[in-house]
């Protein structure tokens, strides 16, 4: 891996969230790119502003982005690339990961809130839209060397042709094992163990060379199974795929992914099958 986002809106998560990129990066040797999204708040649209004082407004935001991307490259010793960007956040995160060739993008995750459970954040929707891995760090989470991921695997879905050796070269950045987690109904398992071999078999090829074992769980409940193997395994990073529902789907249901995300005490990699 040679360059990563961090992306900031410089509240707790977001400060949070480019600290903790700025050590991995510093440990791992990568370059970082700190982005930041900038658009003229409502207020003062509403204030009526003459164009002077929002241009006033604006360069001080960018200084301001300066100074911190200064102040971090300082600090940890390590290159940090500027990208300050104003407009959609989705079209200006790709434009980012485009333009800069970037393997992975870095955000905060606030803590777990009503809203969130029912909406999710800007995190979980990025996770759900961008193309490339998404890290969400919890807000009050330090830099720790990774050494244990934990890979809640869905082999209904999550098997690509690329997707293999994208975890495989995760791991060997961190020099870390894989612990290959699925939870599955009694019925499902009836269902579906003739595939699931063969499944293996592709995953197994995909992460040659890195330690990995599975482990399989009957249950109903997906989300609290995963966050019980979390705790009993002392994990450090936890590895998801994030599946689209159709328009009525996500009416009703949260995506599991986003729901680990929002409620996590580790870091969720969020890896799409489709890059």
């Amino acid at each position: 891996m040679n360059r990563i986002i961090v992306a900031t809106d410089y509240s707790a998560a977001g400060q949070n969230a480019m600290l903790y990129a700025a050590e991995a990066a510093a440990k791992h040797n990568i370059e970082l790119v700190l982005f930041h999204l900038h658009n003229i708040s409502i207020h003062a649209l509403n204030a009526r502003l003459s164009v002077e004082s929002m241009d006033s407004i604006f360069q001080k935001a960018k200084d301001n982005f300066e100074d911190s991307a200064y102040a971090l490259s300082q600090t940890f010793g390590i290159k940090v690339i500027r990208h300050f960007a104003s407009g959609d956040i989705y079209t200006e995160l790709s434009a980012c990961a485009e333009t800069w060739q970037a393997e992975m993008l870095v955000m905060g995750m606030s803590d777990k809130s009503l809203e969130q459970q029912l909406m999710g954040n800007t995190t979980t929707k990025v996770i759900h839209r961008l193309k490339i891995p998404v890290l969400a760090v919890p807000e009050n989470l330090h830099y720790t060397p990774v050494k244990n991921i934990l890979y809640a695997c869905d082999f209904d879905k999550d098997i690509s042709g690329e997707f293999p050796e994208k975890l495989r070269d995760f791991a060997s950045v961190f020099g870390a094992q894989i612990e290959i987690f699925t939870v599955e109904s009694a019925l499902k398992k009836l269902q579906t163990d003739d595939a699931v071999e063969e499944r293996k078999l592709n995953m197994d090829n995909g992460l040659e060379g890195i330690s990995h074992y599975y482990k399989n769980v009957l249950s109903d409940n997906v989300v609290a199974t995963i966050k019980d193997e979390i705790v009993n395994t002392e994990v450090d990073l936890l590895v998801m795929v994030p599946h689209k529902y159709g328009f009525w789907e996500s009416v009703i249901h949260r995506s599991k992914t986003s729901i680990m995300a929002s409620g996590s005490n580790i870091p969720l990699l969020s890896i799409p099958v489709d890059i």
